[in-house]
């Protein structure tokens, strides 16, 4: 009996490593926001002080995790009320004072720029965003900018002393702490 051959088409159609970036677990999404180049030099300001096992390709899902995190906190704290947030949150830069954040500025020069997230963080970020434009009328722009905000915050405050060896380390931390 003869060995079988595989075909040439065969051949060309399995599978095979491809060259540059080597892909995640799950496909990204790709969500368009619009940054101010100020927001520009924080993400990368905040991709130099991550920890050298965090890529800043992390960043936009670590600033999502973080704000559907706070939000879900703002959530239960008036639990048995019939609200979403507190009374005294009545637009978007109380939510930063409330969480001692500085206010962004307002300058008019932002550039539209896609920013890659896991399809979980791309859910939660359309939540939030959903849940504060009828709030305040937010745009996903503004919200992701708090996000931002947020992320800067905590990778101050949080990940001095902290070792993280991974995305998903840094998010059961965060659910540790906020939730």
């Amino acid at each position: 009996m003869s060995e079988h051959k595989p075909s040439t088409i065969a051949a060309l159609l399995e599978d095979k490593p491809k060259r540059g970036r080597p892909r995640r677990k799950v496909s990204r999404r790709n969500v368009y926001v619009a940054l101010s180049p100020e927001q520009k030099n924080e993400v990368k300001m905040l991709a130099k002080d991550l920890p050298e096992s965090l890529a800043r390709a992390d960043i936009p899902d670590m600033a999502v995790d973080l704000l559907a995190a706070r939000l879900e906190l703002l959530r239960r704290a008036v639990a048995d009320r019939d609200r979403e947030i507190p009374e005294g949150v009545t637009d978007l830069d109380s939510l930063y004072l409330l969480w001692d954040l500085p206010l962004p500025e307002e300058d008019g020069e932002i550039k539209w720029t896609s920013v890659r997230l896991a399809p979980q963080q791309a859910i939660e970020l359309g939540r939030a965003h959903g849940t504060l434009k009828a709030l305040f009328g937010v745009n996903r722009s503004q919200v992701f900018g708090l996000s931002l905000a947020l992320l800067s915050q905590f990778i101050r405050e949080e990940m001095v002393d902290r070792r993280y060896n991974s995305i998903e380390d840094v998010h059961s931390w965060i659910t540790r702490i906020y939730l």
